[in-house]
């Protein structure tokens, strides 16, 4: 069984035990600044992305971005927030009556901007230029966790 944030609370069935094989979250991306860079002279060690030129210059821009944070996605047992995500963590062996859940809200992109095909931009957390085409729309970034579950019968 997979939970998500769309699942809703899952209780352990009596006669039951669930063993939590693995719990992750998407860690999805979010803009948070564009902006124009300036002029960029291409060269052997800087290249154009979109045509690997070694020469001439373009006008560029950059963005920012970083990771959804693991606050924003939540596995809860009994009410708890469950902070293993490590693979010492699992497997995670639940009896019978605990309540379960994958909570999440997401992180949001703070600015829309779009970058035509074959147009350099530069990614100004990595410091690396990419060819586009982007697209970001201010607003939600989906960063759902998922939890991977076995369910077991007690045999008396």
């Amino acid at each position: 069984m997979i939970l998500t944030s769309d699942s809703g609370q899952k209780t352990v069935p009596a006669n039951k035990v669930w063993k939590v094989e693995s719990y992750s979250y998407l860690q999805n991306y979010y803009y948070y600044g564009y902006s124009n860079l300036g002029n960029v002279n291409w060269s052997g060690s800087t290249l154009n992305p979109c045509t690997g030129a070694t020469s001439g210059t373009t006008n560029v821009n950059f963005f920012l971005q970083s990771q959804c944070n693991s606050t924003y996605a939540n596995f809860v047992i009994n009410g708890n927030r469950f902070n293993g995500t490590s693979s010492t963590a699992f497997p995670l062996w639940l009896p019978s009556g605990v309540v379960l859940e994958a909570l999440s809200s997401p992180c949001f992109n703070t600015v829309s901007f779009s970058v035509p095909a074959n147009t350099p931009v530069r990614d100004g957390n990595a410091s690396n230029y990419l060819c586009g085409p982007l697209n970001v729309t201010a607003g939600p970034v989906p960063n759902s966790p998922v939890v991977s579950i076995l369910e077991f019968n007690i045999i008396p």
